[in-house]
């Protein structure tokens, strides 16, 4: 099945939950536990759905453990769902260090705890979720391999013709939020240069797409809805969620000390003409408004693709199916990226 095919929760979950075979040939000789933090959010559900059935394919019983709050509105049903699958359920406060410390060792670590919207609004908050945990939690597992959800967030603006900012790339915060990214990053630097055999990967993500959540689904329902798109951040990259979580576990190949920054983005795609696509699909005239900028922040996936391959879906695929997805009424999440819109600094 195709994504622009899918027409329910389950397919969509089921589509997004599909392993990859470099994935599971991957957990057929990866040693040890994996221990998810954060799990309960946007990515974690999937991610760790994958894992399981990816576990599974190679022949493996699971082996992976959630570590997390589980807060309302989805928080028990992600919990239970979790439990449903094998997999080990902790939920608790990891900025409690009771609860950290109480957390098994575990050889894999995916960290993916974050406060991002709102951010500046409370700074202690984004300060202590972004920084100060990240230093515990490197502390608290010193021979561990972790990947640390990060973002292409402090890149600089640039022109799409360049390709994007690899890993290597000036960083240039913009705000708390750009510069607790920093913070984050930073602290796993400190740790692992204190721990000789912990190992990290920094896990830059830009911008994950699925059908009950994202950039596309966002710009869509503006579309339907008749409300101004601003062109004020004229290029985005675009990969799907399920694409983003395979690499998100493969990434764990990549962890290395000192640590290696791993950009994660596909394509880079102009706004207006993703737009133009949506609405042609949709049957609508978009209300495009602001001058059209000349740069935007992009990253570069060349070592990504380089070492595990081309993604599964397409820019194109994944514009199709956000259409189809709104045109027939599928569910979302309800929780918008603010992408496109006028009043917005995404």
């Amino acid at each position: 099945m195709q994504l622009a095919d899918l027409s329910s929760m389950q397919e969509l979950n089921d589509f997004m939950t599909e392993p990859t075979p470099g994935l599971v040939e991957m957990m057929s000789t990866l040693e040890g536990e994996i221990l998810v933090l954060g799990g309960s959010g946007k990515m974690g559900p999937e991610l760790v759905e994958t894992i399981v059935r990816a576990d599974r394919e190679a022949g493996n019983t699971p082996r992976v453990t959630v570590a997390s709050l589980f807060p309302p509105p989805r928080g028990q049903e992600v919990s239970d769902r979790f439990q449903e699958l094998g997999v080990g359920v902790m939920d608790g406060d990891l900025t409690d260090p009771a609860f950290l410390g109480s957390i098994p060792k575990m050889a894999n670590v995916i960290y993916m705890v974050g406060f991002k919207f709102g951010s500046a609004a409370d700074p202690g908050r984004a300060i202590q979720m972004n920084c100060v945990l990240p230093a515990q939690v490197g502390m608290a597992f010193p021979e561990s391999r972790i990947v640390v959800f990060s973002s292409g967030n402090p890149y600089e603006f640039v022109r799409a013709e360049t390709g994007g900012s690899s890993e290597d790339a000036l960083l240039v915060p913009h705000g708390l939020y750009g510069w607790s990214i920093i913070g984050r990053e930073t602290a796993f630097r400190a740790t692992a240069a204190g721990y000789r055999h912990q190992k990290v990967a920094l896990y830059r993500l830009m911008y994950a797409q699925h059908l009950a959540y994202g950039v596309l689904v966002d710009l869509a329902k503006m579309i339907v809805k008749g409300e101004p798109i601003s062109l004020a951040i004229p290029y985005v990259n675009l990969i799907s969620q399920r694409d983003a979580n395979d690499r998100a576990i493969r990434a764990l190949l990549v962890a290395d000390n000192p640590p290696q920054p791993f950009n994660v983005n596909g394509p880079a795609v102009r706004v207006r003409e993703l737009v133009e696509k949506l609405a042609c699909h949709l049957g609508k005239t978009p209300n495009l408004v602001e001058d059209e900028a000349e740069e935007a922040r992009l990253g570069n996936d060349g070592f990504c693709v380089e070492r595990f391959g081309p993604y599964r879906d397409g820019a194109e695929e994944m514009i199709q199916a956000a259409a189809h997805w709104i045109a027939q009424g599928g569910e979302d999440w309800d929780l918008p990226t603010m992408f496109g819109n006028v009043a917005s600094q995404y």
